[in-house]
């Protein structure tokens, strides 16, 4: 998600929230990106922000919604941001999952659901949220992926994710999926590259 410019105070004059919300639905795009962020800290705003990410077109507006819900940081925002990530829309998947990312204090109660998720595709946009997730959890619940999941794509993406925070303690659980899939080219390339990395860490 790309980061979104907050206005200045007293750039605006002030407009009562609910005049804000009906904004979100302006045939202007501007009017609907300003409104989405003057909402900013408006938990009440939220139905109507979430209601806004499938229906927007406008990829600014979209990242300025999705600026402020992320700040909102609710259960109530990441629950209704998490039916995007499988979405047929790629870049709404990817957008969500920047948002989702931000949001360390909502995000590590729907990890069991999302890492037992039967769509592949939703495990795997959860390890690129968890890429990016500022919590200290994060490399465990990367590993996790990598030690159980039976999907070679899944296991990649978590992988991937993992290797810029991976440490010596790291180097079984990826030994261990080299094992599980011994047909796989690219994750046995990823795996062996990454290895000796972490040797040289632990030396």
């Amino acid at each position: 998600m790309g980061l979104v410019r907050r206005q200045a105070a007293g750039d605006t004059q002030e407009v009562d929230p609910g005049t804000l919300q009906d904004r979100l639905a302006d045939p202007d795009a501007e009017q609907r990106r300003r409104a989405a962020l003057d909402l900013d800290g408006h938990a009440e705003a939220v139905p109507a922000l979430l209601a806004r990410v499938p229906a927007e077109t406008d990829l600014a507006v979209r990242d300025a919604v999705l600026t402020t819900l992320a700040a909102i940081d609710h259960a109530d925002v990441a629950a209704g941001l998490v039916p995007h990530l499988s979405s047929d829309d790629a870049a709404l998947r990817i957008a969500v999952a920047g948002a989702l990312a931000t949001m360390p204090a909502s995000v590590p109660a729907l990890l069991p659901a999302l890492l037992a998720d039967p769509d592949h595709d939703v495990r795997i946009m959860t390890a690129m949220v968890l890429a990016d997730l500022p919590h200290p959890g994060t490399a465990d619940w990367l590993a996790e992926i990598v030690a159980t999941d039976q999907h070679a794509n899944v296991v990649a993406a978590a992988i991937d994710a993992l290797l810029p925070m991976a440490g010596p303690q790291h180097a079984a659980v990826l030994r261990s999926a080299r094992e599980r899939f011994p047909k796989d080219p690219f994750l046995h390339f990823t795996i062996d590259a990454a290895l000796p990395a972490l040797a040289e860490v632990e030396t």
